[in-house]
């Protein structure tokens, strides 16, 4: 076995790093592909996380040439910077079943972190708001929400014994199903008396054009929404960017809530149509038709990811999470094209969601994610 540091320049060890994952799941039905192109911005010199912040990749070849394994390690200054942290973030984490493989990806990591005096692992956490968070540990039974991160159950063992990391925090996906669901009349009605009352409002938008003239305000939403859950760094105003252009991409817009209060965003639910099997289908390649088969799943998907619950930490307890609630199901009990929501990782120190939840819809959680750590010792 061999272990290569991956630079831009080389282009077979680019092309053996991202053709990997292909390899490790060619047999694994429920494993969906990432979108190549944001696969390979990555590599290039212009890709927002470089501006404040360095990463390595490493791969590993077996005595024929082979890539079998592989692994990112990230030295993300925000999210340091905002903890008082010198932490390592690792991530696109891939290895076949090989204990061997598994040593030789903790061990670059470790090395890398230390000649930067870092002195924690911490991960999969990824480059930027919206990658995917977390090694799933249960539900490798389904498949993942789209950008949801899907494994193997032996990474596990991986992580945890060749790896030496212990859990972090975890983070719960719940399913809900339209068919047989009474939705409860009486959240209806506190949520339209907290409509009057409060004055909340919920428009409905008909185009992205009219989604796109509060994007300002969206990320500004954004940004003060998730101070308080673990994965929280402020979002350089660049990457901002990026995630707001990502979510109107594949926005659906009357799926799109944002609650006023007058002309303030005061909550939001991002609901997407799944497009999962479509991609699946083109394998992660949008080039040359890659979008229409995107195009006609979104038409006739039966599932809907909702990825971005919040209501701002100023208006909790104002009854504005019962809008919200409302909102959502509206959203699945009202749209008969869609069966099933994938409430998409909640943390599992979210009480007051969770247990919301719990009372509206049993709270079926049928996936769970693990963000580990490993303190590194002085040498």
């Amino acid at each position: 076995m061999q272990i290569i540091e991956v630079y831009p320049t080389r282009r077979r060890d680019v092309r053996d790093f991202l053709n990997l994952p292909f390899t490790i799941y060619r047999d694994i039905p429920q494993w969906v592909p990432p979108l190549m192109p944001g696969e390979r911005a990555r590599f290039r010199p212009d890709y927002p996380f470089y501006r404040h912040s360095e990463a390595a990749f490493y791969l590993v070849r077996d005595d024929a040439g082979q890539a079998v394994g592989r692994i990112a390690v990230l030295e993300h200054r925000p999210h340091n910077e905002y903890r008082n942290k010198r932490d390592a973030l690792l991530y696109l984490y891939e290895a076949i079943d090989s204990d061997e493989v598994a040593g030789l990806l903790f061990e670059a990591a470790e090395g890398w972190a230390r000649a930067r005096g870092l002195n924690r692992l911490v991960g999969p956490k990824g480059f930027m708001t919206g990658d995917g968070l977390g090694l799933l540990v249960e539900g490798f039974e389904h498949r993942p929400a789209m950008g949801i991160p899907y494994n193997p159950p032996y990474y596990v063992r991986q992580w945890e014994e060749i790896g030496g990391m212990v859990k972090e925090v975890d983070y719960l996906s719940a399913l809900a199903q339209r068919e047989n669901y009474v939705y409860p009349e009486r959240i209806r009605r506190i949520a339209e008396k907290v409509r009057q009352r409060r004055g909340f409002t919920v428009p409905v938008f008909r185009s992205k054009a009219e989604l796109k003239a509060y994007a300002a305000q969206i990320k500004d939403a954004y940004n003060r929404a998730f101070v308080s859950v673990w994965a929280y760094t402020p979002i350089p105003d660049e990457e901002l960017d990026a995630l707001v252009d990502r979510l109107l991409l594949i926005a659906d817009p009357p799926l799109m809530k944002l609650i006023f209060k007058g002309d303030e965003i005061v909550g939001f639910q991002f609901c997407y149509p799944d497009v999962s099997a479509a991609i699946q289908r083109i394998r992660g390649r949008l080039w040359p038709f890659g979008w229409i088969a995107l195009l006609i799943e979104k038409r006739r998907t039966r599932w809907l990811n909702i990825n971005g619950n919040a209501v701002l930490p100023k208006y909790q307890g104002t009854g504005a999470n019962a809008v919200l609630y409302d909102e959502m199901f509206k959203t699945l009990m009202e749209n008969t094209q869609y069966e099933y929501a994938d409430l998409v990782q909640v943390q599992e120190d979210n009480y007051r969601m969770l247990s919301d939840l719990e009372a509206l819809i049993g709270l079926n959680v049928y996936k769970r994610h693990r963000v580990y750590k490993k303190e590194l010792e002085e040498l």
